[in-house]
């Protein structure tokens, strides 16, 4: 009896509360890190979207209770050789000339964490 409670509490409130807050942050981290390019066009080099293109995600798997998702960025290697770690690091604190909003990466994660307050409060 305890285990078809549980069963029909996670099929019916618990997964759709995880998949709204996967969609809601993963949804929002594309914006943010969108949100880099609104500063303008650089005059000193060409963009390449790199960061743009990056922001991905492995859905929810799990189940009875307990899920597990990931948003990420995925590192992109320019034809420099330069990784694309470091140069996105120096693009959130406007290093290297690098023409941008400053900050995403970090508004992308506070608005995941918000998307899991606001499917699960």
């Amino acid at each position: 009896m305890m285990g078809k409670i549980m069963s029909t509490i996670d099929r019916e409130i618990i997964k759709p509360r995880v998949d709204a807050a996967y969609q809601e942050g993963f949804d929002m981290t594309k914006e943010d890190i969108k949100s880099f390019y609104s500063q303008g066009s650089p005059k000193r080099y060409k963009r390449t979207k790199a960061y743009e293109n990056s922001p991905d995600s492995i859905p929810p798997s799990g189940g009875n209770g307990s899920y597990h998702y990931n948003i990420h960025l995925n590192e992109h290697s320019y034809s420099t050789g330069t990784p694309g770690f470091p140069v996105f690091q120096e693009a959130q604190h406007n290093g290297s000339g690098i023409l941008g909003k400053a900050d995403t990466w970090f508004e992308a994660e506070e608005d995941i964490r918000q998307a899991l307050e606001n499917n699960f409060t």
